[in-house]
């Protein structure tokens, strides 16, 4: 799988975001940002939204205006329901076993 498969990008936000729960925070704005320059705005908040709509996540909500639509996102966090998927997946599981193989093949990673 590639690094910006949909579902790697959906693996490695979910795990961010539980990891954050765990310790009583929430993702800032900024870092969500920072998480979504690696891809093209569109393909970033296609699978955000997507992440929400399907209830593995809360706090984005869509703008609709004239020329279209974006998204605003605040307080994201992951639900009980993405916090399920991301350990009871099957497809999260492949994803995670393959980053786990492509680390241990690249020295330092």
């Amino acid at each position: 799988m590639a690094k910006d498969d949909y579902f790697v990008i959906m693996y490695m936000l979910l795990k961010r975001l539980y990891s954050l729960l765990k310790q009583g925070k929430v993702i800032s704005n900024k870092e969500l940002q920072e998480l979504g320059y690696n891809y093209n705005t569109t393909y970033w908040e296609y699978i955000l939204f997507n992440m929400s709509n399907e209830g593995y996540i809360t706090g984005v909500t869509e703008v609709r205006a004239l020329p279209g639509s974006t998204l605003r996102y605040e307080n994201v966090q992951i639900t009980p329901a993405g916090i399920e998927y991301l350990f009871s997946n099957s497809m999260m599981e492949r994803v995670k076993n393959t980053l786990k193989d492509f680390k241990n093949m690249i020295p330092g990673a």
